[in-house]
C-alpha cells in the first residue's frame, strides 16, 4: 500500500474519527479525492473494509500478530486476493489503527521496585485463587470462539445473498418500454445491446463466461416500475442493470436499484442519477451526457470553436431539459468571456412561425444563435431564423438527416453538436454489423440510442472482467474506477462525484450547403 493512501487514512481518522473506517462508501470518496493516483490501492482496501465490517470485524478491534493472518485468509479465501495484496490490506489496517506506545518524558517519576516502597496488598498473594488465570483465559476463548461463529454465519448469510452467474453465463437486465408507441425505439436498442453481446461473445467473453442479456418491459408509473423491478432482481443471477427509461418511472428504477445494491447503467440524458442531496445514487452510473455537460459543450463551441461572442438563445420554455441546458449554457457562455443579447423561450404546441422572434433576435446584434435542448422543431426555427434575414452561424444539438429535408437549404452555415453522430466513422463498423445481423439499417434517429446501448453492455463487460467478484459493490467499485475506456464512439473517464462522463469528446456537425458533414470530437477545456 503507498504511503500516501496511509497518510490520508490518518488525516481522515484524525478529522472524523475512527468510525470513518465503518463507512467505507464515503471513505472510498475520500480517497479517491485526495489520492486519486493509487485506485487500485483504494479499492482493494474498501472492498476488503466491506467484507471485514460485515464479517464482524470494527476498527476498535486491534489487529495483531496474533490475528493478522485470519483476517488475511478470510480475504484471501473469500474475496480472491492474493497472499501479498490481503497481507498488505491487513497491514495498513493495523498500521492505522494501532495506538502509539506511550512516551516517557524526562519529566516523569520513575518508580523502581525496591523493599519497602510498593503499597502492600491486603490479604497478601494467598487469598487470591490460582485458577484465576485459567478460568480468565476459557473465557477469552470462549468469546473469540463466539466472534468466529458469528463471522461464519454472517459470511454464509452474505455469500447466499451473493449474485452469480448461472451455469457459464453473466446476465444483464435490460430495461425499456418494450409496448407503446415508442417501443420500436427500444426494440432497436435492445438489439443493439444484443449485437455487443454477440461480439464480446465471440471473443470468448468475459474470463471464460458468456455474456446473455434479457430484455424486461417496464410498466409506466414510478410504483409499478419499483414492482417490476423488485421481481426482476429477485433472480440472483441478474448481475447488472442497463436501463432507457427515462422521467419519474426512470427514476423510480434509480433508487430501487439502489436499495437492492445492483449496479445501474442509464442512457436518458434527462436522468441526472443524483438524490435528492445532490450526491449521486451509489450504484447508478451514466454513460450518456447530462444537460450540464451538453450546455458546457454549447458555449465552448460557440465562444471558442466559432470564436462566436455575442449570443442569442431560443428555447422551448415547456422542456424542463431545455430549460435546464439553457440555464446552464448561459452560465458557461460567460464564463467563456462571451455575452448573452438575447434570450427568448417559446411554446411549443403554440409556435408555428417564429420569425417575430427571429427578427428581435437578429435586432439584438447577436453573432450566433443556440437552440438548446435537440428537437425536431430546431428545422423549422432555422428555416424561419434566415426568412427573417438572420444570416450569422446557427449552432443547434443533435443533427439527423430529417433537419434538412424540413428545412432545405435554410441550414446552410449551421453547425450541430452531437452526443453520437451517425456520420462519425469510429462507428461505421457497428452499424455495419447491425446491418448484417438483422438485415436492415438502424434508423438514423435511433443510432444514438443504440450505440449508447452497444457501449453500455462493453462497459458493464470490461467491469465484470475487473471485478473481483460478482457482488453489487465489488462491481460497482469497478464501473467507479473507469479511466480511459474505450468505446466505440469516445472514450469514458468517469468522475466519481457525479458517475457520469468526465469531459467526453462530441460529435461536431456543419451543414456547408443544407447537408451536414462530420467534422471532428472535441472536448471542452476550462475557463481561462
Amino acid at each position: 500500500m503507498e504511503d500516501r493512501v496511509k497518510q490520508v487514512l490518518k488525516e481522515l481518522i484524525e478529522e472524523y474519527g475512527i468510525a470513518i473506517l465503518e463507512d467505507s462508501d464515503r471513505l472510498s470518496q475520500f480517497l479517491e479525492n485526495r489520492c486519486a493516483g493509487e485506485r487500485s490501492d483504494n479499492f482493494r482496501l474498501t472492498f476488503a473494509l466491506r467484507y471485514l465490517l460485515k464479517a464482524g470485524w470494527t476498527p476498535q478491534v486491534k489487529i495483531s500478530d496474533r490475528n493478522d493472518a485470519y483476517y488475511a485468509d478470510m480475504l484471501i479465501k473469500n474475496l480472491g486476493y492474493t497472499a501479498s495484496a490481503a497481507k498488505d490490506v491487513v497491514g495498513t489496517l493495523r498500521d492505522i489503527t494501532s495506538e502509539p506506545e506511550p512516551q516517557n518524558t524526562e519529566d516523569e517519576e520513575k518508580i523502581v521496585a525496591s523493599p519497602g516502597n510498593l503499597r502492600r496488598i491486603a490479604g497478601g498473594i494467598s487469598n487470591k485463587p490460582r485458577t484465576m488465570w485459567l478460568r480468565k483465559k476459557s473465557m477469552r476463548n470462549g468469546l473469540v470462539l463466539v466472534a468466529a461463529l458469528l463471522a461464519i454465519i454472517v459470511l454464509f448469510f452474505q455469500i447466499g445473498r451473493e449474485r452469480s452467474p448461472v451455469g457459464d453465463e453473466f446476465r444483464i437486465a435490460f430495461l425499456a418500454k418494450m409496448t407503446g408507441p415508442n417501443s420500436q425505439h427500444s426494440l432497436n436498442q435492445l438489439r443493439a445491446a444484443q449485437l455487443a453481446v454477440e461480439a464480446i461473445n465471440k471473443q470468448d467473453g468475459v474470463r471464460g463466461y458468456k455474456l446473455k442479456i434479457v430484455g424486461f418491459d417496464v410498466p409506466v408509473g414510478p410504483e409499478a416500475a419499483k414492482t417490476a423491478l423488485d421481481r426482476i432482481i429477485s433472480d440472483q443471477n441478474i448481475l447488472a442493470l442497463l436501463s432507457t427509461v427515462g422521467g419519474e418511472t426512470g427514476e423510480a428504477l434509480l433508487a430501487k436499484a439502489d436499495e437492492q445494491n445492483v449496479p445501474i447503467i442509464i442512457t436518458a440524458p434527462e436522468l441526472t442519477g443524483l438524490r435528492e442531496d445532490g450526491k449521486p445514487y451509489l450504484y447508478t452510473f451514466r454513460i450518456v451526457n447530462d444537460a450540464d455537460d451538453r450546455s458546457k459543450m454549447l458555449a465552448y463551441f460557440a465562444t471558442q470553436g466559432l470564436m462566436k461572442k455575442k449570443a442569442a438563445f431560443f428555447y422551448d420554455s415547456e422542456s424542463v431539459f431545455a430549460r435546464k441546458d439553457r440555464d446552464n449554457a448561459i452560465a458557461w457562455v460567460r464564463q467563456y468571456g462571451g455575452e448573452v443579447v438575447a434570450d427568448i423561450g417559446y411554446l411549443k404546441r403554440f409556435a408555428a412561425d417564429h420569425r417575430a422572434a427571429m427578427e428581435a433576435i437578429k435586432q439584438s446584434g447577436a453573432d450566433v444563435l443556440i437552440l438548446p435542448g435537440g428537437d425536431i422543431a430546431s428545422a423549422q426555427i432555422v428555416a424561419d431564423a434566415r426568412a427573417a434575414g438572420f444570416t450569422n452561424a446557427i449552432l443547434g444539438e443533435d443533427y439527423t438527416a430529417v433537419l434538412p429535408s424540413i428545412a432545405g437549404k435554410s441550414m446552410a452555415g449551421t453547425w450541430w453538436i452531437n452526443e453520437v453522430s451517425a456520420q462519425d466513422p469510429q462507428i461505421r463498423s457497428v452499424l455495419k454489423d447491425y446491418r448484417t445481423l438483422y438485415n436492415e439499417n438502424c434508423p438514423e434517429e435511433d443510432v444514438k440510442r443504440a450505440i449508447l446501448a452497444y457501449d453500455a453492455v462493453r462497459w458493464i463487460a470490461g467491469a465484470l472482467y475487473n471485478a473481483p467478484g460478482y457482488r453489487g459493490e465489488a462491481i460497482r467499485h469497478a464501473l467507479l474506477s473507469t479511466l480511459n475506456f474505450p468505446m466505440t464512439h469516445a472514450t469514458l473517464t468517469l468522475d466519481p462525484r457525479t458517475h457520469g462522463p468526465y469531459n467526453k469528446a462530441m460529435a461536431v456537425i456543419y451543414c456547408d450547403t443544407e447537408r451536414g458533414i462530420f467534422q471532428k470530437r472535441v472536448r471542452t477545456e476550462k475557463p481561462e
